[in-house]
């Protein structure tokens, strides 16, 4: 046992002290800092407030268009100017757009935008409304309607809604679903990311060793079995220090960025199904980590030569990259019967069932299922990752099929 320890410690405190993983956490870390402050860092560059131009004749539309500014452009101060200043500003982007507005004999307004950029359908709609506005009170004070009856005259119908569907996540507001997106996409690139990168560096290991013979002499101390063992596992505790780094400093960067008032800014809020995302996160990411280590380290025993790495690696690239592209794709349909099938089937149900997890119709017992199916795999891949280790060690049969041939016969 105290030969495990020996090279679980070794194992993990050469992953932990690597330049690759204190510059990869930095990296994070800045990252995360510099998101968390993205707000802070888009008004250093922000030259001040939008100016938006108004022309018209009628000084009174022009006092009305201001006094309803927010309901054109937030955060936008407008100014009057002539026609010709507004074609010339918006051309030398003075300023970021200007309205038009002209009125005919009959009183009725017709409004022009000028921009540089394409004109959003949006703001057209914004200023249809305000003009309309200002046109049924011109029309109403030439008809001598009280200030009553203009209110009723542009009274608006209540329009609300009821939804009927029986389905939890439906009836969930937009920052409630955006939190879940947020969840599920955050957890799907550190799984993907997990998996190659220390997936890759356990099977790399393992054909270094045994390549370059110090093999042979580290045998000669520590049995194949606990060598295997202690290096799988020490490597697996790297990726959880990883993972459990990254949650800290997301915790840390909410409270110490004051992220809560932006999340209430936006409506980001938890839910029930944000929960349950959370704990099948954690299931997905341990059973994930764990089956494609342990796949990397079967096909890490069978390489002969570092050069053949990435064909030996192919079959592991070739699931993650599935399972990744499928989890994506599906994201926004969780309950498709593609998600269900491949939710059950092991290397994919990592991704699959993360996915799942966003949808109300995900019942426990399917998370039993696929989890139990999962860790039964995760515990036949131990088993032959021992067996191919212990068979292989000191073998040096150039090609991938031949070492497997070689195994086959041997047992």
């Amino acid at each position: 046992m105290n030969k495990f320890w020996s090279t679980f410690k070794l194992t993990y405190l050469s992953k932990i002290k690597s330049k690759a993983f204190i510059i990869f956490m930095s990296i994070i870390v800045i990252l995360m800092i510099a998101l968390s402050n993205i707000d802070k860092i888009i008004d250093l560059f922000d030259n001040g407030p939008d100016k938006v131009g108004v022309v018209t004749q009628n000084e009174q539309i022009y006092k009305v268009l201001k006094k309803q500014s927010h309901a054109l452009d937030d955060d936008a101060t407008f100014k009057k100017v002539s026609e010709k200043d507004a074609h010339k500003l918006v051309k030398n982007e003075k300023l970021k757009k200007a309205y038009i507005v002209k009125q005919d004999k009959h009183h009725q307004l017709s409004g022009t935008i000028l921009s540089k950029d394409n004109v959003e359908a949006e703001d057209e709609q914004k200023l249809t409304e305000v003009l309309t506005s200002i046109q049924s009170q011109l029309v109403a004070s030439n008809l001598n309607l009280s200030q009553n009856e203009l209110k009723q005259l542009q009274a608006r119908s209540h329009v609300d809604s009821k939804v009927i569907s029986n389905k939890e996540d439906s009836q969930l507001n937009s920052g409630e679903q955006t939190l879940n997106y947020i969840l599920v996409y955050a957890t799907l690139m550190l799984i993907f990311f997990i998996v190659f990168n220390y997936a890759g560096q356990v099977a790399m290991e393992i054909a270094t060793e045994k390549t370059s013979r110090v093999i042979e002499m580290i045998i000669t101390s520590v049995s194949p079995v606990i060598h295997i063992l202690a290096k799988i596992a020490g490597v697996i505790a790297v990726a959880f220090t990883q993972v459990i780094m990254i949650i800290i400093m997301a915790l840390l960067c909410v409270y110490a960025f004051d992220l809560k008032s932006l999340f209430k800014e936006f409506d980001i809020q938890m839910n029930h199904l944000a929960w349950q995302i959370i704990i099948v996160s954690i299931l997905c990411l341990s059973v994930g980590i764990l089956s494609y280590v342990l796949l990397a380290a079967i096909l890490g025993s069978l390489a002969t030569r570092i050069e053949d790495m990435n064909q030996t690696l192919m079959p592991l690239t070739l699931l993650a990259m599935i399972a990744f592209y499928i989890a994506i794709f599906s994201i926004m349909k969780p309950d498709m019967l593609l998600t269900k099938i491949t939710s059950f089937i092991p290397f994919l149900a990592p991704f699959e069932l993360l996915v799942r997890a966003q949808s109300s119709e995900l019942e426990i017992w399917e998370i039993a299922v696929s989890m139990g199916i999962s860790i039964i795999v995760v515990a036949l891949l131990l088993w032959i990752a021992v067996k191919t280790y212990k068979d292989s060690v000191l073998t040096f049969e150039k090609g991938l099929f031949k070492s497997i041939q070689r195994l086959v016969k041997k047992n």
